[in-house]
C-alpha cells in the first residue's frame, strides 16, 4: 500500500507541473519561442548534467559484474520496445507513425523513473536506474534520433557528439576515478540536473495547451500506443525478468522503469525535428495519466514475484 501511495503521489506531482506549463501558455506567459528555447536548454545542457550527476552520485557502488547486469537489463527492455514499436502503426501516415513508434520505444525512465525508484527501492535502485538512463540516452540519440530525423545521416559525429553521449563520456570516467569533485563543479551540475523534471513537464504542458481537447478522446491511436507502452511491453519484459531472475533491487528497478509512460523526450524531439508535436504531447499526457493505474499494478506484481524467486 505504501509503494502504491508513493507512485500515485509522484505521478500527480508530474501532472501538476504539466498543468503549470499548460496555464502559463494559455495566459501567454510562456510563448512558442520560449518553449522552443527551453527545449534546446533541456536537450543541450540539462540532459548531459543529469547523466553526469547520476554517475557522480552512484560512483563506485557496483563491481564490474553488477555494472554489466545493470546495463544488460535496460538493453533487453529497449530491444523489446523496439520490436513491438516496429510491428505497430503500419497503417498510420509516416509522420504519425514516427511519433507513435518513438512513444512506444522510449519510456520516462529519467524524469519519472528515478524519483519512483528512489521512493520504492531506495538508493541501491537509484544506482541501477542511473545505468538505465545511460542506456536510454544511447538508444535515444542513435536509434531514436534516426527515427525522428530520417533525412539526416547517422554519422560518427552525430553519435559521438550528441548531448547524451557527451554526458556519458564525462560521467563514466568520474564513476570509476576515485577523487573528490570540488563543490564549485559538482553543485552547478546537480542544480542544472534538478531542472530536468520541472522544465520538461512544463514544456509538455505548453504543447498540450495547443492541442484541441476533443482530439484527446477521438484519437484512438494514442490509447493503442499507451496500451503498448504501459501494459504490453512491460508485461513482456516482466516475463523475461522472471526467467533471468536478477537480484531483487535490480529486478524491481527494471520493472518500475519498464512500466514508465511515454518519455518527455518525445515532445522535445518532435519539436526539434519538426514532427507532430501535438500528437507527441497527447502521447505523453494520456500515458502519464493512465500510468497512475498501471505502475502500481506492475510494482505490486514485481514485489509479489520477489517472494517466490
Amino acid at each position: 500500500m505504501e509503494s502504491m501511495l508513493t507512485i500515485v503521489s509522484k505521478v500527480l506531482i508530474m501532472l501538476v507541473m504539466i498543468l503549470v506549463g499548460y496555464f502559463l501558455t494559455k495566459k501567454a506567459v510562456l510563448t512558442s519561442r520560449g518553449a522552443s528555447e527551453i527545449t534546446d536548454i533541456l536537450i543541450k545542457l540539462v540532459t548531459p548534467c543529469v547523466i553526469i550527476n547520476s554517475f557522480i552520485d552512484s560512483r563506485g557502488s557496483l563491481e564490474l559484474t553488477g555494472i554489466l547486469y545493470a546495463v544488460l537489463i535496460p538493453v533487453i527492455s529497449m530491444i523489446i520496445n523496439m520490436v513491438v514499436s516496429r510491428l505497430s502503426f503500419r497503417k498510420e501516415t509516416e509522420e504519425r507513425k514516427t511519433v507513435l513508434q518513438f512513444s512506444v520505444m522510449f519510456g520516462n525512465v529519467g524524469f519519472m523513473g528515478v524519483p519512483l525508484v528512489q521512493g520504492i527501492v531506495g538508493e541501491a535502485g537509484v544506482v541501477y536506474a542511473s545505468f538505465a538512463i545511460v542506456v536510454f540516452n544511447i538508444f535515444c540519440w542513435t536509434y531514436g534520433y534516426r527515427l525522428m530525423n530520417k533525412e539526416a545521416k547517422l554519422s560518427a559525429k552525430t553519435v559521438l557528439l550528441n548531448p547524451g553521449v557527451i554526458g556519458i563520456g564525462i560521467g563514466l570516467p568520474l564513476y570509476f576515478i576515485n577523487f573528490g569533485i570540488p563543490n564549485i563543479v559538482r553543485e552547478p551540475i546537480a542544480a542544472f540536473a534538478g531542472l530536468n523534471t520541472p522544465l520538461a513537464m512544463m514544456i509538455i504542458g505548453s504543447y498540450v495547451a495547443k492541442v484541441d481537447m476533443r482530439s484527446f478522446v477521438s484519437d484512438i491511436s494514442v490509447y493503442k500506443m499507451s496500451a503498448l507502452r504501459i501494459l504490453i511491453t512491460p508485461a513482456i519484459f516482466f516475463g523475461v525478468m522472471l526467467l533471468l531472475r536478477p537480484e531483487p533491487e535490480l529486478f524491481l528497478t527494471g520493472i518500475i522503469q519498464a512500466a514508465m509512460p511515454v518519455a518527455a523526450n518525445t515532445v522535445l524531439f518532435a519539436v526539434q525535428y519538426k514532427k507532430d508535436s501535438e500528437l507527441a504531447s497527447k502521447a505523453v499526457a494520456v500515458s502519464t495519466v493512465l500510468s497512475v493505474l498501471t505502475i502500481p499494478l506492475f510494482t505490486i506484481l514485481a514485489e509479489a514475484a520477489l517472494r517466490y524467486l
